[in-house]
């Protein structure tokens, strides 16, 4: 299947005459050989695909819109528990701080 694929996707040479052929067609005027142009969206399209596709983008931007404000508070979140820890371990280094100058004064010295 991959080498189908491959062949299939291969530039292939266009034949000599395609420019002739193509400015022809423009100047004369007529439609391609076994084919009507495709139908554009919008022109005279089935109202109701139009809405089902309205809808569909709605739904789209709203959950983006969603998961947007979830990731912000996340983040809003993490910031301030980040905070709180920073504060957190100040408190418990100045704490340890005042331990070890007690700890490290002479014996006599703390008693009064």
């Amino acid at each position: 299947m991959d080498r189908e694929l491959h062949d299939a996707l291969q530039r292939k040479q266009a034949p000599d005459d395609l420019a002739d052929r193509v400015l022809a067609r423009i100047n004369s005027g007529t439609q391609p050989q076994g084919g009507t142009q495709p139908a554009r969206a919008g022109a005279g399209a089935n109202p109701v695909l139009r809405w089902l596709a309205a809808a569909a983008v709605l739904a789209i931007t709203v959950g983006g819109a969603e998961r947007y404000y979830t990731q912000q508070q996340q983040a809003a979140e993490t910031a301030r528990v980040k905070e709180e820890l920073r504060v957190a371990l100040q408190i418990t280094n100045n704490t340890l701080a005042r331990v070890q100058d007690k700890i490290s004064q002479p014996a006599d010295a703390r008693g009064r």
